[in-house]
Protein backbone atom coordinates (compact mmCIF):
# COMPACT_ATOMS: atom_id res chain seq x y z
CA UNK A 1 0.00 0.00 0.00
CA UNK A 2 1.62 3.47 -0.96
CA UNK A 3 2.31 5.90 1.77
CA UNK A 4 3.37 9.62 0.97
CA UNK A 5 6.87 10.27 1.32
CA UNK A 6 8.32 12.90 3.76
CA UNK A 7 8.15 15.61 0.88
CA UNK A 8 5.53 14.79 -0.86
CA UNK A 9 3.94 15.09 2.96
CA UNK A 10 5.76 18.83 2.84
CA UNK A 11 5.18 19.81 -0.87
CA UNK A 12 0.79 18.86 0.12
CA UNK A 13 1.13 20.93 3.81
CA UNK A 14 2.71 23.72 1.91
CA UNK A 15 0.05 23.77 -0.46
CA UNK A 16 -3.02 23.68 1.47
CA UNK A 17 -1.23 26.07 3.95
CA UNK A 18 -1.17 28.70 1.50
CA UNK A 19 -4.39 28.31 -0.59
CA UNK A 20 -5.95 29.00 2.78
CA UNK A 21 -3.77 32.01 3.77
CA UNK A 22 -5.04 34.80 2.09
CA UNK A 23 -4.93 38.65 2.57
CA UNK A 24 -7.73 38.38 4.75
CA UNK A 25 -5.88 35.89 6.55
CA UNK A 26 -2.81 38.13 7.24
CA UNK A 27 -4.37 41.11 8.29
CA UNK A 28 -6.77 40.03 11.01
CA UNK A 29 -4.68 38.55 13.51
CA UNK A 30 -2.84 42.13 13.85
CA UNK A 31 -5.87 44.06 13.66
CA UNK A 32 -7.28 41.71 16.85
CA UNK A 33 -3.83 41.59 18.81
CA UNK A 34 -3.94 45.59 19.24
CA UNK A 35 -7.56 45.72 19.87
CA UNK A 36 -6.74 42.78 22.67
CA UNK A 37 -3.86 43.63 24.12
CA UNK A 38 -2.52 41.78 27.08
CA UNK A 39 -5.81 39.61 26.47
CA UNK A 40 -4.38 38.69 23.10
CA UNK A 41 -3.43 35.31 23.94
CA UNK A 42 -7.16 34.04 24.99
CA UNK A 43 -8.31 36.10 21.70
CA UNK A 44 -5.80 34.29 19.62
CA UNK A 45 -6.71 30.59 20.52
CA UNK A 46 -10.70 31.47 19.98
CA UNK A 47 -9.29 32.92 16.77
CA UNK A 48 -7.96 29.67 15.85
CA UNK A 49 -10.56 26.98 16.96
CA UNK A 50 -13.13 28.72 14.62
CA UNK A 51 -10.61 29.79 11.70
CA UNK A 52 -8.32 26.80 11.63
CA UNK A 53 -10.52 24.40 13.65
CA UNK A 54 -13.24 24.55 11.17
CA UNK A 55 -10.88 25.02 7.72
CA UNK A 56 -9.60 22.18 8.72
CA UNK A 57 -12.22 19.88 9.42
CA UNK A 58 -14.10 21.31 6.29
CA UNK A 59 -11.39 19.45 4.19
CA UNK A 60 -11.98 16.23 6.39
CA UNK A 61 -15.39 16.09 5.94
CA UNK A 62 -15.33 15.94 2.47
CA UNK A 63 -12.09 13.76 1.56
CA UNK A 64 -14.32 11.42 4.12
CA UNK A 65 -17.27 11.54 2.48
CA UNK A 66 -15.97 11.25 -0.87
CA UNK A 67 -14.15 13.89 -3.79
CA UNK A 68 -16.53 16.92 -3.36
CA UNK A 69 -18.33 19.31 -1.42
CA UNK A 70 -21.27 17.95 -3.87
CA UNK A 71 -20.78 14.72 -2.89
CA UNK A 72 -20.73 15.77 0.92
CA UNK A 73 -24.20 17.56 0.81
CA UNK A 74 -25.88 14.81 -1.53
CA UNK A 75 -26.29 13.49 1.67
CA UNK A 76 -29.10 15.69 2.78
CA UNK A 77 -30.79 15.58 -1.37
CA UNK A 78 -29.35 16.19 -4.07
CA UNK A 79 -31.51 18.96 -4.95
CA UNK A 80 -30.07 20.83 -1.93
CA UNK A 81 -26.43 19.95 -2.83
CA UNK A 82 -26.21 21.66 -6.09
CA UNK A 83 -28.00 24.76 -4.70
CA UNK A 84 -25.48 24.98 -1.88
CA UNK A 85 -22.44 23.74 -4.18
CA UNK A 86 -23.13 26.53 -6.98
CA UNK A 87 -23.89 29.02 -4.11
CA UNK A 88 -20.50 28.64 -2.29
CA UNK A 89 -18.22 28.21 -5.22
CA UNK A 90 -20.00 31.78 -6.89
CA UNK A 91 -19.88 34.01 -3.43
CA UNK A 92 -16.24 32.58 -2.43
CA UNK A 93 -15.29 32.61 -6.19
CA UNK A 94 -15.56 34.89 -9.08
CA UNK A 95 -18.61 36.50 -7.08
CA UNK A 96 -16.35 37.73 -3.62
CA UNK A 97 -13.23 36.36 -3.22
CA UNK A 98 -10.99 36.24 -6.56
CA UNK A 99 -12.16 39.63 -7.10
CA UNK A 100 -10.75 40.93 -4.09
CA UNK A 101 -7.49 39.02 -4.33
CA UNK A 102 -6.82 41.01 -7.00
CA UNK A 103 -8.04 44.38 -6.22
CA UNK A 104 -6.14 43.89 -2.23
CA UNK A 105 -3.19 42.75 -4.07
CA UNK A 106 -3.51 46.11 -5.79
CA UNK A 107 -4.11 48.64 -2.83
CA UNK A 108 -1.21 47.04 -0.57
CA UNK A 109 0.99 46.16 -2.92
CA UNK A 110 1.60 48.94 -5.69
CA UNK A 111 -0.81 52.00 -4.58
CA UNK A 112 1.13 53.16 -2.21
CA UNK A 113 3.94 53.91 -4.66
CA UNK A 114 2.12 55.46 -7.42
CA UNK A 115 0.97 59.05 -7.50
CA UNK A 116 -1.24 59.55 -10.18
CA UNK A 117 -3.61 57.54 -12.84
CA UNK A 118 -4.51 54.77 -9.80
CA UNK A 119 -6.87 53.14 -12.08
CA UNK A 120 -4.41 53.13 -15.26
CA UNK A 121 -1.85 51.37 -12.96
CA UNK A 122 -4.88 48.93 -11.15
CA UNK A 123 -6.32 47.60 -14.80
CA UNK A 124 -2.55 46.57 -15.57
CA UNK A 125 -1.73 45.44 -11.97
CA UNK A 126 -4.89 42.55 -12.43
CA UNK A 127 -4.45 41.91 -15.73
CA UNK A 128 -0.58 40.48 -15.07
CA UNK A 129 -2.11 39.38 -11.32
CA UNK A 130 -5.28 37.30 -13.20
CA UNK A 131 -3.09 36.27 -16.01
CA UNK A 132 -0.58 34.78 -13.56
CA UNK A 133 -3.58 33.24 -12.19
CA UNK A 134 -4.95 31.57 -15.06
CA UNK A 135 -1.14 30.26 -16.01
CA UNK A 136 -0.56 29.11 -12.79
CA UNK A 137 -3.44 27.01 -12.68
CA UNK A 138 -3.82 25.33 -16.38
CA UNK A 139 -2.52 22.61 -14.88
CA UNK A 140 -3.81 21.59 -11.53
CA UNK A 141 -1.88 18.66 -11.26
CA UNK A 142 1.15 20.77 -10.93
CA UNK A 143 -0.45 23.01 -7.86
CA UNK A 144 1.56 20.84 -5.52
CA UNK A 145 4.76 21.56 -7.01
CA UNK A 146 3.86 25.97 -7.78
CA UNK A 147 2.39 26.71 -4.54
CA UNK A 148 3.77 24.27 -2.10
CA UNK A 149 7.83 24.58 -3.14
CA UNK A 150 7.70 27.73 -4.69
CA UNK A 151 5.51 30.57 -3.44
CA UNK A 152 5.11 29.35 0.16
CA UNK A 153 8.74 29.46 1.45
CA UNK A 154 9.02 32.95 -0.23
CA UNK A 155 5.45 34.11 1.28
CA UNK A 156 6.50 32.82 4.53
CA UNK A 157 10.52 34.18 4.88
CA UNK A 158 8.48 37.50 3.62
CA UNK A 159 6.56 37.38 7.47
CA UNK A 160 9.49 35.78 9.07
CA UNK A 161 11.57 38.44 8.28
CA UNK A 162 8.88 41.03 9.71
CA UNK A 163 8.92 38.92 13.19
CA UNK A 164 11.87 38.67 13.34
CA UNK A 165 12.62 42.38 13.20
CA UNK A 166 9.45 43.09 15.52
CA UNK A 167 11.23 40.98 18.41
CA UNK A 168 14.83 42.48 17.70
CA UNK A 169 12.91 45.91 17.78
CA UNK A 170 9.93 46.21 19.40
CA UNK A 171 7.46 48.63 18.17
CA UNK A 172 6.09 49.54 21.25
CA UNK A 173 4.31 48.49 24.68
CA UNK A 174 1.77 46.27 25.48
CA UNK A 175 -2.01 48.13 26.49
CA UNK A 176 -5.12 47.37 27.95
CA UNK A 177 -8.08 45.10 25.84
CA UNK A 178 -10.25 47.40 24.47
CA UNK A 179 -14.17 47.07 23.80
CA UNK A 180 -15.60 43.73 24.10
CA UNK A 181 -11.83 41.88 24.17
CA UNK A 182 -11.50 43.40 27.89
CA UNK A 183 -14.77 40.58 28.99
CA UNK A 184 -15.19 37.81 26.72
CA UNK A 185 -11.94 37.85 24.34
CA UNK A 186 -11.95 34.16 24.20
CA UNK A 187 -15.42 34.10 22.74
CA UNK A 188 -14.78 37.46 20.74
CA UNK A 189 -11.99 35.81 19.48
CA UNK A 190 -14.07 32.87 18.22
CA UNK A 191 -16.55 35.60 16.12
CA UNK A 192 -13.67 36.84 14.19
CA UNK A 193 -12.10 33.58 13.48
CA UNK A 194 -15.71 32.60 12.31
CA UNK A 195 -16.13 35.95 9.77
CA UNK A 196 -13.27 34.79 8.60
CA UNK A 197 -15.35 32.33 6.43
CA UNK A 198 -12.68 29.43 6.04
CA UNK A 199 -15.32 27.05 6.66
CA UNK A 200 -16.75 27.59 2.93
CA UNK A 201 -12.98 27.75 1.64
CA UNK A 202 -12.34 24.03 3.27
CA UNK A 203 -14.94 22.47 1.42
CA UNK A 204 -13.71 23.89 -1.82
CA UNK A 205 -9.93 23.39 -1.57
CA UNK A 206 -10.65 19.86 -0.76
CA UNK A 207 -11.16 18.79 -4.30
CA UNK A 208 -7.35 19.97 -4.82
CA UNK A 209 -6.28 17.29 -1.58
CA UNK A 210 -8.01 14.75 -3.23
CA UNK A 211 -6.16 15.78 -6.52
CA UNK A 212 -2.78 15.93 -5.32
CA UNK A 213 -3.19 13.10 -3.43
CA UNK A 214 -4.48 11.13 -6.25
CA UNK A 215 -1.66 12.56 -8.07
CA UNK A 216 0.28 10.40 -5.51
CA UNK A 217 -0.74 7.61 -6.23
CA UNK A 218 -3.00 7.55 -3.01
CA UNK A 219 -5.93 5.45 -4.04
CA UNK A 220 -6.75 3.55 -1.27
CA UNK A 221 -9.87 5.27 0.84
CA UNK A 222 -8.40 4.87 4.83
CA UNK A 223 -4.81 5.72 3.09
CA UNK A 224 -6.06 8.91 1.63
CA UNK A 225 -8.16 10.06 4.53
CA UNK A 226 -5.27 9.21 7.11
CA UNK A 227 -3.40 11.25 4.60
CA UNK A 228 -5.46 14.20 4.31
CA UNK A 229 -5.64 14.69 7.79
CA UNK A 230 -1.45 14.63 8.65
CA UNK A 231 -1.75 17.54 5.77
CA UNK A 232 -4.27 19.24 6.97
CA UNK A 233 -3.12 19.40 10.52
CA UNK A 234 0.63 20.43 9.96
CA UNK A 235 -1.04 23.23 7.14
CA UNK A 236 -3.21 24.15 10.59
CA UNK A 237 0.15 24.61 12.84
CA UNK A 238 1.81 26.22 9.85
CA UNK A 239 -1.30 28.74 9.84
CA UNK A 240 -1.27 29.07 13.88
CA UNK A 241 2.49 29.92 14.08
CA UNK A 242 2.23 32.34 11.25
CA UNK A 243 -0.94 34.10 12.92
CA UNK A 244 0.96 34.00 16.24
CA UNK A 245 4.11 35.78 14.51
CA UNK A 246 1.24 38.73 13.03
CA UNK A 247 -0.57 39.32 16.43
CA UNK A 248 2.67 39.86 17.56
CA UNK A 249 2.93 42.62 15.68
CA UNK A 250 -0.13 43.97 16.32
CA UNK A 251 0.20 43.48 20.05
CA UNK A 252 2.73 45.58 20.17
CA UNK A 253 1.26 48.53 18.16
CA UNK A 254 -2.23 48.08 21.25
CA UNK A 255 -1.24 50.84 23.64
CA UNK A 256 -0.73 53.23 20.05
CA UNK A 257 -3.82 54.99 18.81
CA UNK A 258 -5.79 52.57 16.72
CA UNK A 259 -5.32 51.79 12.76
CA UNK A 260 -7.98 51.74 10.49
CA UNK A 261 -7.17 47.89 9.32
CA UNK A 262 -4.64 45.33 9.48
CA UNK A 263 -3.22 46.29 6.29
CA UNK A 264 -2.41 49.61 7.67
CA UNK A 265 -0.81 48.63 10.80
CA UNK A 266 1.55 46.29 9.21
CA UNK A 267 2.26 48.73 6.34
CA UNK A 268 3.65 51.31 9.25
CA UNK A 269 5.32 48.35 11.20
CA UNK A 270 6.89 47.33 8.16
CA UNK A 271 8.37 51.48 7.52
CA UNK A 272 8.76 51.63 10.90
CA UNK A 273 11.24 47.95 10.83
CA UNK A 274 12.88 48.14 7.72
CA UNK A 275 12.28 51.47 6.30
CA UNK A 276 11.61 52.09 2.45
CA UNK A 277 12.49 47.96 2.22
CA UNK A 278 9.42 47.22 4.36
CA UNK A 279 6.89 48.61 2.09
CA UNK A 280 8.32 45.96 -0.98
CA UNK A 281 8.76 43.66 1.90
CA UNK A 282 5.10 43.36 2.80
CA UNK A 283 3.48 44.53 -0.72
CA UNK A 284 5.30 40.66 -1.82
CA UNK A 285 3.95 38.90 0.88
CA UNK A 286 0.25 40.33 0.27
CA UNK A 287 0.69 39.58 -3.41
CA UNK A 288 1.97 36.27 -3.15
CA UNK A 289 -0.52 35.68 0.24
CA UNK A 290 -3.36 36.91 -2.63
CA UNK A 291 -2.05 34.63 -5.45
CA UNK A 292 -1.58 31.46 -4.04
CA UNK A 293 -5.46 31.74 -2.73
CA UNK A 294 -6.35 33.04 -6.24
CA UNK A 295 -4.87 30.02 -7.99
CA UNK A 296 -6.71 27.69 -5.20
CA UNK A 297 -10.12 29.43 -5.71
CA UNK A 298 -10.21 29.56 -9.78
CA UNK A 299 -8.88 25.73 -9.84
CA UNK A 300 -11.53 24.97 -7.68
CA UNK A 301 -13.96 26.62 -9.69
CA UNK A 302 -13.28 25.60 -12.98
CA UNK A 303 -13.06 22.07 -11.91
CA UNK A 304 -16.40 22.26 -9.90
CA UNK A 305 -18.41 23.78 -13.17
CA UNK A 306 -16.24 21.04 -15.67
CA UNK A 307 -17.84 18.13 -13.74
CA UNK A 308 -21.33 19.76 -13.34
CA UNK A 309 -21.37 20.57 -17.48
CA UNK A 310 -18.52 18.08 -18.81
CA UNK A 311 -18.42 19.36 -22.74
CA UNK A 312 -16.98 22.77 -21.04
CA UNK A 313 -13.03 22.87 -21.67
CA UNK A 314 -10.99 23.39 -18.31
CA UNK A 315 -8.88 26.03 -20.03
CA UNK A 316 -12.32 27.93 -21.41
CA UNK A 317 -13.87 27.87 -18.09
CA UNK A 318 -10.61 28.93 -16.33
CA UNK A 319 -9.92 31.82 -18.67
CA UNK A 320 -13.77 33.00 -18.29
CA UNK A 321 -13.69 33.17 -14.30
CA UNK A 322 -10.05 34.81 -14.44
CA UNK A 323 -11.65 37.30 -17.33
CA UNK A 324 -14.87 38.09 -14.93
CA UNK A 325 -12.63 38.07 -11.97
CA UNK A 326 -10.14 40.60 -13.40
CA UNK A 327 -12.97 43.11 -14.73
CA UNK A 328 -14.88 42.88 -11.44
CA UNK A 329 -11.92 43.69 -9.69
CA UNK A 330 -11.54 46.86 -11.34
CA UNK A 331 -15.29 47.52 -11.55
CA UNK A 332 -18.06 47.15 -9.57
CA UNK A 333 -16.05 45.56 -6.36
CA UNK A 334 -18.04 47.19 -3.32
CA UNK A 335 -21.25 46.54 -4.59
CA UNK A 336 -20.62 42.92 -5.22
CA UNK A 337 -19.46 42.88 -1.67
CA UNK A 338 -22.37 44.52 -0.15
CA UNK A 339 -24.48 42.05 -1.93
CA UNK A 340 -22.67 38.92 -1.30
CA UNK A 341 -21.41 39.60 2.18
CA UNK A 342 -25.19 39.00 3.70
CA UNK A 343 -25.55 35.69 1.23
CA UNK A 344 -22.23 34.35 2.95
CA UNK A 345 -23.61 35.09 6.29
CA UNK A 346 -27.08 33.51 5.51
CA UNK A 347 -25.03 30.22 4.16
CA UNK A 348 -22.31 29.76 6.63
CA UNK A 349 -23.77 28.27 9.38
CA UNK A 350 -25.26 26.04 7.40
CA UNK A 351 -22.51 24.71 6.17
CA UNK A 352 -21.12 24.76 9.77
CA UNK A 353 -23.83 21.82 10.34
CA UNK A 354 -23.21 20.12 7.47
CA UNK A 355 -19.34 19.61 8.55
CA UNK A 356 -19.72 18.67 11.92
CA UNK A 357 -22.67 16.22 11.55
CA UNK A 358 -20.84 14.68 8.69
CA UNK A 359 -17.41 14.31 10.92
CA UNK A 360 -19.22 13.25 13.72
CA UNK A 361 -20.69 10.04 10.97
CA UNK A 362 -19.35 6.97 12.59
CA UNK A 363 -21.12 7.64 15.60
CA UNK A 364 -24.17 8.84 14.62
CA UNK A 365 -27.53 6.61 13.00
CA UNK A 366 -29.23 8.18 9.96
CA UNK A 367 -27.29 11.57 9.58
CA UNK A 368 -29.29 12.57 6.94
CA UNK A 369 -32.11 13.60 9.25
CA UNK A 370 -29.49 14.99 11.87
CA UNK A 371 -28.51 17.03 9.25
CA UNK A 372 -31.43 18.08 7.75
CA UNK A 373 -33.71 18.90 10.87
CA UNK A 374 -30.00 20.89 12.64
CA UNK A 375 -30.19 23.36 8.87
CA UNK A 376 -34.31 23.55 9.27
CA UNK A 377 -33.83 25.02 12.69
CA UNK A 378 -30.53 27.33 11.88
CA UNK A 379 -31.75 28.82 8.41
CA UNK A 380 -34.42 31.14 10.32
CA UNK A 381 -31.77 32.59 12.09
CA UNK A 382 -28.95 32.69 9.94
CA UNK A 383 -31.26 34.64 7.48
CA UNK A 384 -32.26 36.79 10.13
CA UNK A 385 -28.61 37.68 10.76
CA UNK A 386 -27.77 37.78 6.24
CA UNK A 387 -30.96 40.35 6.21
CA UNK A 388 -29.21 42.71 9.37
CA UNK A 389 -25.96 42.29 7.50
CA UNK A 390 -27.98 44.08 4.19
CA UNK A 391 -29.00 46.83 6.72
CA UNK A 392 -33.29 44.89 6.05
CA UNK A 393 -34.87 44.74 9.36
CA UNK A 394 -38.27 43.12 9.71
CA UNK A 395 -41.11 44.88 12.15
CA UNK A 396 -41.13 42.83 15.35
CA UNK A 397 -39.43 39.83 14.24
CA UNK A 398 -35.72 41.58 14.15
CA UNK A 399 -36.21 42.93 17.56
CA UNK A 400 -37.24 40.35 19.11
CA UNK A 401 -34.08 38.21 17.29
CA UNK A 402 -31.70 40.98 19.03
CA UNK A 403 -32.88 39.60 22.09
CA UNK A 404 -32.10 35.94 21.75
CA UNK A 405 -29.00 34.52 23.59
CA UNK A 406 -25.62 35.15 21.03
CA UNK A 407 -27.84 36.74 17.83
CA UNK A 408 -25.87 40.23 18.04
CA UNK A 409 -22.33 38.51 18.09
CA UNK A 410 -23.86 37.37 14.49
CA UNK A 411 -23.92 33.68 16.39
CA UNK A 412 -27.76 33.64 17.08
CA UNK A 413 -27.88 30.36 15.00
CA UNK A 414 -25.84 28.01 17.34
CA UNK A 415 -28.12 26.92 19.83
CA UNK A 416 -30.92 26.46 17.45
CA UNK A 417 -28.58 23.99 15.43
CA UNK A 418 -27.91 22.42 18.70
CA UNK A 419 -31.79 22.28 19.57
CA UNK A 420 -32.21 20.87 15.68
CA UNK A 421 -29.88 18.24 15.67
CA UNK A 422 -30.59 16.82 18.85
CA UNK A 423 -33.96 16.71 18.01
CA UNK A 424 -33.45 15.33 14.51
CA UNK A 425 -30.84 12.40 16.44
CA UNK A 426 -34.01 11.36 18.95
CA UNK A 427 -36.90 10.84 15.97
CA UNK A 428 -35.00 9.43 13.72
CA UNK A 429 -36.83 6.54 11.46
CA UNK A 430 -35.86 3.08 12.53
CA UNK A 431 -36.62 0.20 9.62
CA UNK A 432 -37.67 -2.84 11.07
CA UNK A 433 -35.67 -5.81 10.17
CA UNK A 434 -36.94 -8.07 6.89
CA UNK A 435 -39.50 -10.84 8.20
CA UNK A 436 -40.58 -9.07 11.76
Amino acid sequence: MKKLSLSQIAGLSCMIFAIFFGAGNMIFPPAMAQLAGSSTPIALLGFVLSDVGIAVAGVMAVVIAGTSMNELASRVSKKFSLFLSFAVYLCIGPLFALPRCGSVSFEIGLLPYINNQPMLFSVLFTAVFFGLTFLLSIRPGKIVDIVGKVLTPILLLTILALFIAALMNPLGGVGMPRGEYLEIPLFKGIIEGYLALDGFAGLVFAILVYQALKQFQITDHKTMVKSAFLCSCLAGLLLILVYAALALIGLQTSSMDLFANGGALLSYASRTLFGGLGGFILGAAVVLACLTTSIGLSTSFADFICSHFPKLAYRWVLAGVCLFSFVISNVGLSMLIKIVLPVLIVLYPIVVVLIVVSLLDPWLKDHNRIMLCGMLFVFPFSLLDGLKNAGILLPGISAWASSLPLFNLGLGWLIPAIIGCVIGYFVRSEKPAVGK
